[in-house]
């Protein structure tokens, strides 16, 4: 293996290192982030009314504000009698109709939300592992390619030499027969 065979090969083993550390930075990262979502969703998904109420405290508290302006504007602006009464009741339906609708909401939507958490939590950090996996993978094949170009560039060389010694061969037994016929024909002539 070439030096620069084995620096390509270490270059890509450290990106796969890297890659890992990636995966366990972005894991570390977002987990107290999707531990604090799964906690909240968890507690709307139980159905208790009193933890509910509390995760719905913000939204609630705005339609309570909505509604009571609203019945502040009815008590200044509306004649008094009887549709006076009855806008101020349906000021006070109308609000216990939109809590109603953000609790069951809430409560509803909990499992969607917990479910899309599960999945989301760790793919960034599958996904990131899964590019050093490949990495590691990458490397190991330029090895193996690396080691089967050794081994082939050795069986050719071992072809060369065997070619060479089977021609210098021939060629050393035609000169010996030479030689013998060419003694043989100096002793006629003797």
């Amino acid at each position: 293996m070439t030096s620069g065979e084995q620096a390509n090969s270490n270059a890509l083993v450290a990106i796969a290192q890297q890659q890992n550390q990636n995966s366990q930075t972005l894991f570390n990262e977002s987990n107290p982030g999707f531990t604090a979502a799964e906690n909240f969703y968890g507690s709307l998904a139980t159905g208790d009314p009193g933890k509910i109420a509390l995760a719905t405290a913000p939204a609630t508290q705005q339609i309570d504000q909505a509604t009571a302006s609203a019945k502040q504007n009815i008590i200044q602006n509306a004649p008094a009698g009887g549709e006076k009464a009855l806008a101020l009741e349906q000021a006070d339906v109308s609000q216990g109709a939109q809590v109603g609708q953000v609790r069951s909401g809430a409560f509803l939507n909990s499992f969607n939300a917990l479910a899309q958490l599960a999945g989301q939590g760790t793919g960034e950090s599958i996904s990131a592992a899964g590019t050093g996996i490949s990495g590691l993978n990458a490397s190991t094949s330029a090895l193996g390619q690396i080691g089967n170009q050794q081994l082939q560039s050795q069986e050719i060389q071992a072809q060369q030499k065997g070619s060479v010694l089977g021609a210098l061969g021939s060629l050393g037994g035609g000169l010996a027969e030479g030689a013998g016929a060419a003694g043989g024909f100096s002793a006629l002539f003797a």
